[in-house]
């Protein structure tokens, strides 16, 4: 519903959820070509916070091609929101 553009990943967060609704997923990829030199795709507890507020369920992210900040404490706060984040191979 929504691409990231400037604004970043949580206001695209948030801006795609309210067109989508309760339930949403939210999928993390780069770009095609991009150079992952200076723009890696980051995920962390901001990111979970603009999906609850959305209502958002579950965050996919791109295995091998994305951060995770804060891993642990991001996943207890996916558990304790019932937010699922899963991995793939893009």
């Amino acid at each position: 519903m929504a691409v990231e553009a400037i604004e970043g990943t949580d206001e695209a967060i948030k801006r795609g959820g309210k067109l989508a609704g309760k339930g949403a997923v939210i999928v993390k990829v780069s770009k095609p070509d991009q150079d992952m030199r200076f723009d890696v795709p980051v995920v962390g507890s901001d990111t979970l916070k603009a999906m609850h507020e959305v209502s958002a369920r579950v965050l996919a992210i791109e295995a091998k091609k994305s951060i995770i900040l804060g891993k642990d404490k991001m996943i207890e706060e996916s558990n304790k929101a019932g937010i699922a984040i899963v991995g793939y191979k893009g």
